[in-house]
């Protein structure tokens, strides 16, 4: 038995045992959000024990199943307590709905190994007026610099030019797409933050996508919850991941306070160039122009050169892994479908030609590519526990008590595979998004891949521009094939951060 099932199986069996003996000890009103496992009987014992049983015999990788097999006993609001936290799932999307748009449910839990590692808050894990600031920065950012605008459209069309060209190298041989999607998709977002884009074979770029590829995996896989345990940098020594996993975060962070060093050499600040230009004019509006950056609960300033640098990284690893991996996943199921590839390519070009390439404002007249798309958001599901937020105050989600410090973990993969919102939803079918003309683009109130509510992805447009002009242009410019004599396609996800596809091979042959 390896490290990581070792280590699940004493934390599972600590887990349970507080699970019987808090149950033992408390009891229970209608009041009480239903706690896994209740066990109230022999039988409710026996069931929920063949249930975790499923879960290892699943290699600890499909978290979200095993929550969801637990919703269907307890209900859409149920909770996992462990000795240091509370855990509160949702599967449903009137539960989520109403917890994310409840004010006390919008802070985040910390990650205690990357606290004491690198300094500063960023923009994602932060939490009160921290978060606030730095959102409103962030979004206010977004704007000026046009994400609904051709500027952006175009630094994404350059680098999906790019990528294409290394595809075409390839004369159709069979390759792993994971290293070329993630260049592609971190160099859009290091021209937006740091303002640059890196040559796919430059020794630094590898190494900063390394780092962040690698805590992905770490902190959404079997290890993760350690790394929210207040004392778990005391644990470094004994666990190297969690070392691994700070030594990562300052990697990414150092790389970003480089970035922002060498900016402040030739700094304007009426004319910025891109994310760190504007935080550094902020910075310097708060020191000369006596504008309040302070945080009313601590009197610490939010405007600060580590919170940039924490803030830019988690711009460039929630934009780099979260895009890059529904890229692998729409090759992926193009790959295993195409028929349905094949109605994408007609329609581009008929819409599109074959002269040019695809735009932006061409997708109001790409009714079945925007359903595909869609579509894949929908099966893909890339994060299928969402993103944790964790209660500010005592309140309330569908009239149980969520106590202060919960953490709050919505269980997307239930939402995306409720049979009772979509009809046959294991089957990958563009239509489903389409009214009966099939001209038309039905919009679905319960798909939310970006989330919804106060925390809801903040460069949700960002993305979107990115996955349509990146596979358009794929799809228009190459038709893709599952290479000879190669395993069968499997849609069973590896659990990180996100949920990747299985390592895969794939052959793209350029259309004439």
């Amino acid at each position: 038995m390896d490290y990581s099932w070792s280590l699940a199986l004493l934390g599972l069996s600590v887990v349970l045992f507080v699970l019987w003996w808090s149950r033992r000890r408390t009891p229970t009103t209608t009041r009480n959000v239903p706690a896994m496992p209740f066990i109230s009987s022999l039988a409710d014992a026996v069931e929920d024990f063949w249930i975790t049983v499923d879960l290892f015999r699943a290699g600890l990788s499909q978290p979200h199943y095993m929550f969801n097999r637990f919703s269907q006993k307890y209900g859409p609001v149920f909770s996992v307590t462990l000795p240091y936290l509370r855990i509160v799932v949702l599967s449903s999307y009137e539960a989520i709905r109403e917890a994310f748009q409840n004010q006390l449910l919008s802070d985040r839990p910390v990650i205690h190994v990357l606290k004491h590692g690198v300094k500063g808050h960023g923009v994602a894990f932060s939490s009160g007026e921290t978060w606030k600031v730095q959102r409103k920065m962030v979004l206010n950012f977004l704007r000026a610099f046009g994400v609904n605008r051709s500027s952006f459209e175009e630094k994404i069309a350059l680098e999906a030019s790019h990528l294409n060209a290394e595809l075409r190298q390839l004369d159709g041989r069979a390759f792993n797409p994971s290293h070329l999607f993630a260049n592609a998709v971190s160099n859009i977002i290091c021209s937006v933050v740091f303002g640059q884009r890196y040559e796919y074979s430059d020794p630094r770029f590898k190494k900063l996508l390394r780092a962040v590829y690698r805590n992905v995996a770490i902190i959404g896989g079997n290890t993760g919850p350690l790394q929210m345990l207040p004392f778990a940098y005391l644990l470094k020594p004994l666990i190297p991941v969690l070392k691994e996993t700070e030594d990562n975060g300052k990697l990414i962070n150092n790389f970003a306070k480089e970035v922002l060093e060498e900016h402040q050499k030739d700094f304007d600040p009426d004319n910025p160039r891109d994310f760190t230009d504007v935080f550094l004019r902020k910075m310097a509006a708060a020191t000369t122009e006596g504008e309040s950056d302070k945080d009313s609960n601590n009197n610490e300033s939010i405007l600060t050169v580590h919170n940039m640098c924490a803030t830019a990284s988690d711009l460039f690893v929630a934009g780099t892994e979260t895009t890059s991996t529904s890229l692998r996943w729409g090759l992926l199921y193009m790959m295993a479908r195409p028929d349905i590839l094949e109605k994408v390519q007609q329609e581009l070009d008929a819409v599109v030609g074959r002269g040019r390439l695809p735009r932006m404002s061409d997708k109001p007249n790409l009714p079945y590519t925007e359903a595909t798309l869609m579509e894949l958001q929908r099966v893909a599901n890339i994060l299928p526990l969402g993103i944790p937020h964790q209660a500010s105050e005592d309140t309330t989600i569908l009239g149980f008590d969520i106590p202060k410090g919960s953490v709050i973990m919505p269980n997307m993969w239930a939402l995306s595979t409720d049979s009772k919102l979509w009809q046959d939803p294991e089957t990958f079918r563009p239509e489903r998004f389409l009214d009966e003309t099939g001209r038309n683009v039905v919009k679905q109130e319960e798909h939310i891949p970006f989330s919804i509510g106060r925390r809801m992805c903040i460069g949700e447009q960002l993305a979107k521009m990115e996955l349509f002009i990146f596979l358009t242009h794929l799809f228009h410019q190459f038709t893709i094939k599952k290479p000879d004599g190669s395993p069968p396609i499997s849609f069973k996800g590896v659990m990180g951060v996100t949920l990747s596809p299985l390592p895969y091979e794939v052959c793209v042959i350029p259309r004439s």
